[in-house]
C-alpha cells in the first residue's frame, strides 16, 4: 500500500511537470521537432492562411501560392471561425489552447478502454502526449497535425459507443454511427495519412454483429462524406496541388529502404509497451524464438536487408547531402552523430538497427492479425512517401497502440512511469539536437 501511495504522489508530480513543460515550451518558442520557428513550417502555414482570409474559397484552394501537402480544411475553418487569425501570436495561442483537447480526449479514450484502472494512472498515461516533440511543435507553432488527432480520438469514442449500444433500432445508434463516420472522415480532411482510421472503423462495423441496415447506412455516409474530397482531387489534379506533384506526389517511385527506417521508428514506440503485456519480457522473447514460424519472418527481413546491400542505398547519403539527411527518423540521424561520413560503420549500424527493430515489432505484435494489418498500412505508406518523417508516426503510434490496437495491454504505475521517463528523455534529446542544429 505504501509503495502504491508513493507511486501516486510521484504521478501527481509527473503530471504537473508534463503540463508545466508544455506551457513553458510555448512561452520559450520551443522547436523540438525541427519544423517550428518562424523560419520553419510557420513560413508556409501563415501565408496559406492569409490566402483563405483574403480570397474566396475556390481561389484560395487553387492558388499557385498554396504550399501544403494536406487538404485545406484547417485553413477554411480558421479563416471562417477563428476570431484570432489576423494576429500571429493570437492565432498561435488559439491553436495552443485547441491542442489541449488532445490529451483530454486521450484520457477519455483510456477511461473507456481500461475501465478498472485508477483515474490518476490513466491521467498519467494521457499526459505522455505532452512529451511528444511533434505534438508540442504543432501546438506551439499553429501547425496542422493535431486536428487529425482530435478527430481520431473522437472516432474511437463514438466507435466504442456505437458497438456497445444494444438498441439497434433507436435514433441514438444512428446518431452515433453518423458521428463515427463524420469524425473518421474528417481525419482524412485534416491529414491524408489518417485514412487508416476510417478504414479501421469501416471494417470494424462491417464485421460486427450489427444489423444490415446500420451497415448500409455506414456505407451511404462514407460515400456522402467522400464527395468533397473527390472534388478537391479534381481541383488539384491529385491528392496534392499539381504544382507540388514533382516533390510530393505518391506512387511516383517506391522507396523500399523506407521499410527499414519505418521499422526503427515504429519499434522505438513499441519498446516501452513490451512491458505493458503483463508478462515477463524474457519469457515473451524466449517464446518468440521457440516458434519456428517466426524464423520465416526473420529470414524474409534478412533477404530484404541483403537486397538493400545489393542496390547500395547509402552511396549518395553523405552528411552533406540535404535529401539524405532529411527525415528517416532518429536512427538515421543518430548514425551521422556516431559515424559521420564513415560509410561502412554507418551502414552496419543502420542495417543492424533495421533487424533489431523488426524483431521488436514481431515480438510486440505476437501474430495479432488486426494489429499487423494496421502496421502493414504504415509500411505501405512509407515506401511511397518522400521524405519519410518521424513526425508521421509520433504521437500517432502511441495513441493507436492504446486505442485501436487489440493487444492485451496491462497498465500499472510502474509501467506508466517507465513510459513517461522514456518519452521525456526523447524530448530532451530532440530539443538538444535541434537547438545545436539550428543555432
Amino acid at each position: 500500500m505504501e509503495i502504491k501511495n508513493n507511486y501516486k504522489h510521484l504521478s501527481f508530480i509527473l503530471i504537473f511537470l508534463s503540463i508545466f513543460s508544455f506551457f513553458l515550451g510555448f512561452y520559450l518558442d520551443e522547436n523540438s521537432a525541427g519544423g517550428g520557428s518562424y523560419i520553419g513550417d510557420w513560413s508556409f502555414l501563415w501565408p496559406n492562411l492569409k490566402l483563405f482570409i483574403e480570397n474566396d474559397l475556390h481561389t484560395a484552394i487553387t492558388h499557385e501560392s498554396l504550399l501544403t501537402n494536406r487538404p485545406p480544411l484547417l485553413y477554411m475553418l480558421h479563416a471562417s471561425l477563428n476570431p484570432f487569425v489576423e494576429d500571429e501570436i493570437a492565432y498561435r495561442r488559439s491553436v495552443f489552447l485547441i491542442s489541449l483537447t488532445v490529451p483530454i480526449l486521450f484520457y477519455f479514450c483510456l477511461r473507456q478502454k481500461f475501465k478498472q484502472e485508477d483515474n490518476l494512472l490513466l491521467i498519467l498515461v494521457a499526459s505522455t502526449v505532452f512529451l511528444s516533440p511533434y505534438f508540442r511543435t504543432s501546438s506551439f507553432w499553429g501547425l496542422e497535425e493535431n486536428y487529425g488527432f482530435i478527430c481520431l480520438l473522437l472516432t474511437y469514442l463514438f466507435l466504442n459507443s456505437f458497438l456497445k449500444n444494444k438498441n439497434e433500432n433507436g435514433y441514438k445508434i444512428y446518431f452515433q454511427l453518423f458521428l463515427l463516420t463524420f469524425f473518421s472522415s474528417l481525419c482524412i480532411y485534416f491529414d491524408q495519412k489518417l485514412i487508416i482510421i476510417p478504414i479501421i472503423s469501416f471494417f470494424t462495423v462491417i464485421f460486427s454483429k450489427k444489423i444490415i441496415k446500420l451497415k448500409l447506412f455506414l456505407i451511404f455516409l462514407y460515400i456522402i462524406f467522400s464527395i468533397p474530397y473527390i472534388y478537391l482531387i479534381k481541383l488539384w489534379g491529385g491528392i496534392f496541388p499539381s504544382y507540388l506533384t514533382s516533390s510530393r506526389n505518391l506512387t511516383n517511385q517506391l522507396y523500399l529502404e523506407h521499410i527499414g527506417y519505418a521499422s526503427t521508428i515504429i519499434a522505438f514506440y513499441f519498446v516501452p509497451f513490451l512491458l505493458f503485456r503483463g508478462k515477463n519480457l524474457l519469457i515473451d522473447i524466449k517464446k518468440f524464438f521457440l516458434q519456428k514460424g517466426n524464423y520465416y519472418l526473420i529470414l524474409l527481413f534478412l533477404i530484404y536487408i541483403f537486397y538493400l546491400l545489393i542496390i547500395s542505398i547509402f552511396n549518395d547519403q553523405s552528411s552533406l547531402n540535404i535529401e539524405a539527411s532529411t527525415g528517416k527518423g532518429f536512427i538515421h540521424k543518430f548514425s551521422f552523430i556516431l559515424f559521420n561520413d564513415n560509410f561502412i560503420f554507418r551502414e552496419i549500424f543502420i542495417y543492424f538497427s533495421f533487424l533489431i527493430s523488426w524483431l521488436i515489432i514481431l515480438i510486440f505484435l505476437d501474430k495479432n492479425l488486426k494489429n499487423s494489418l494496421i502496421l502493414l498500412y504504415f509500411f505501405i505508406v512509407s515506401i511511397v512517401t518522400l521524405p519519410l518523417m518521424q513526425e508521421y508516426f509520433d504521437p500517432l503510434i502511441l495513441i493507436i497502440v492504446l486505442t485501436f490496437f487489440n493487444s492485451k495491454i496491462f497498465i500499472d504505475y510502474k509501467n506508466a512511469m517507465i513510459l513517461f521517463f522514456y518519452l521525456s528523455i526523447f524530448l530532451v534529446i530532440s530539443n538538444i539536437y535541434y537547438y545545436n542544429l539550428l543555432h
